[in-house]
């Protein structure tokens, strides 16, 4: 009965087909076969030494493990760098090679031009703000109202959880007094 790896048995890569040759077989190729599967047990049998040997040190390897469970420090685990630094790196990047693609259009345009024969080149346009600009400065005002919308309701709150304190406490001055 053949067993999956987990329950002992070998994987098909280190099955070996029946061997059976015939003369009109490759000698190179099953002298390649055969050292393929040597190295393969070797492989195997380095593994199982391994996993034998960490069964015989289970508690000197868990020991070790909780010993740098219980030194290891957080804050000395580099943290990611500045994201708006590297955010505005990528941008600056990213219009450059805008610039750059503009400046090879326009260059192609020029020699199409002078190869039709045409002496005057079109004007080129003033570039308007891209949109990733405007998009940026739109999330940044809508930023801003939604602060300010914040702190407005934590006023009010305030504002009103302090004079409902008050009315309460002098609600319940009347009832005592009452009594």
């Amino acid at each position: 009965m053949i067993h999956p790896p987990a329950m002992g048995g070998k994987t098909a890569w280190g099955v070996s087909r029946e061997t059976v040759h015939r003369g009109t077989d490759d000698p190179e190729e099953i002298r390649m076969l055969k050292e393929a599967q040597g190295s393969f047990n070797a492989r195997e049998e380095e593994r199982l030494k391994r996993l034998h040997e960490m069964d015989k040190n289970a508690a000197q390897i868990l020991e070790e493990r909780r010993q740098r469970k219980s030194s290891f420090d957080p804050m000395q685990v580099s943290k990611r760098g500045d994201v708006d630094a590297f955010r505005k790196q990528q941008e600056e990047a990213l219009l450059k090679m805008q610039e750059m693609k503009e400046q090879k259009r326009n260059e192609k345009r020029q020699k199409k031009l002078l190869e039709k024969g045409e002496k005057k080149p079109k004007k080129e346009k003033k570039k308007k703000k891209g949109k990733k600009e405007k998009k940026k400065k739109d999330k940044k005002d809508k930023k801003e109202k939604k602060k300010k919308k914040k702190e407005k309701k934590k006023k009010k709150k305030k504002s009103s959880s302090s004079s409902s304190d008050s009315s309460d406490s002098s609600d319940s001055s009347d009832s005592s007094s009452s009594s």
